[in-house]
């Protein structure tokens, strides 16, 4: 390649990034609305997290439902529970569903066990950092007052 074509490439490829980044920018409602969603997330969670549980045993029909990005609630024999994950998993995305891995072969999650989030190949895993009962009776308090708001 000639040196000129080179720079002309190179100058393109840099203007294309740049502009790709400049349009990952949050506008300012879109961060409002987010920050807002957190304070109710994490109102939700001051309300119904109970107290910590060694292990939870799901069956087959256990139903399960995203909280937020980084923890999922997890019914397990009529009883909710919250999992808090670490790692790349986003819950929140997984529309097909999850996969559950417990170290010891056994039905039974404990901390340190794999939650798998996308497919079953080529999906994300997290490690369960906590479970904790999940009080899905709870009074929420108003989010908006919270905030002050």
């Amino acid at each position: 390649m000639h040196t000129k074509t080179l720079q002309t490439v190179l100058s393109c490829a840099s203007a294309a990034l740049i502009c790709s980044l400049g349009a990952c920018e949050t506008s300012p409602e879109a961060q409002a609305e987010y920050e807002l969603e957190q304070t109710r997330l994490a109102a939700e969670i001051a309300a119904r997290k109970g107290e910590a549980v060694n292990r939870v045993c799901p069956n087959s029909n256990s139903g399960w439902r995203p909280l937020g990005d980084d923890a999922l609630l997890l019914e397990a024999r009529g009883d909710w529970y919250m999992l808090n994950l670490v790692g790349p998993c986003n819950p929140d995305s997984a529309f097909a569903g999850i996969a559950t891995r417990s170290s010891t072969g056994s039905s039974c999650l404990s901390r340190g066990d794999d939650v798998l989030t996308g497919r079953p190949r080529d999906g994300q895993r997290c490690v369960i950092s906590g479970i904790f009962e999940w009080d899905e009776d709870a009074i929420l308090e108003d989010a908006d007052a919270a905030s002050g708001s």
